[in-house]
């Protein structure tokens, strides 16, 4: 297995997130859309968080996205509110609405992408941070790991089930 091509990824402004989102609820029969991606700050703008820091990781043809919020990896963000997130987003985030529209993103060239959350909780002094994810397609611990090593100096990462 070859490894990892990652880069970060801004999303194309066509075609249009809630377009999109439209296109692949009616495609996928979803019945009701209560919220859809947007572009917001040159970055994928979801709900009443920041927009995200978003990575593109490629591997034997397959395509993931991974999805950091830039307070919880210490990147400062022009223009980002400076307000706590929301107690538990990733919990409460509604993931679904969130990356159905990006796992079908034409830049993925008609195939359908793996989209991870990645929410990033400090422990302890020296115990490094517990990381939770969520998944739409395929799991890839690898890959979340390999992008986190990019964008943070911490090394020791704990990824809660």
């Amino acid at each position: 297995m070859t490894n990892w091509t990652i880069e970060p990824w801004l999303p194309p402004t066509d075609p249009d997130l809630a377009r999109l989102a439209m296109e692949v609820a009616d495609r996928l029969d979803v019945a009701e859309l209560r919220g859809w991606p947007e572009h917001r700050k040159g970055g994928i703008g979801f709900w009443v968080l920041p927009p995200f820091l978003s990575w593109h990781g490629e591997r034997d043809g397959e395509h993931h996205l991974v999805l950091l919020q830039p307070r919880e990896v210490g990147a400062l963000v022009p223009g980002a509110r400076m307000e706590p997130l929301p107690n538990r987003w990733i919990v409460t985030l509604d993931f679904e609405s969130l990356a159905r529209p990006l796992a079908h993103h034409p830049a993925w060239g008609g195939a359908v992408a793996s989209i991870h959350a990645v929410s990033l909780k400090p422990q302890g002094e020296g115990e490094g941070v517990e990381v939770l994810v969520r998944t739409l397609g395929t799991d890839a611990p690898d890959l979340i790991r390999a992008v986190l090593d990019q964008v943070s100096g911490v090394k020791l990462w704990s990824f809660a089930d």
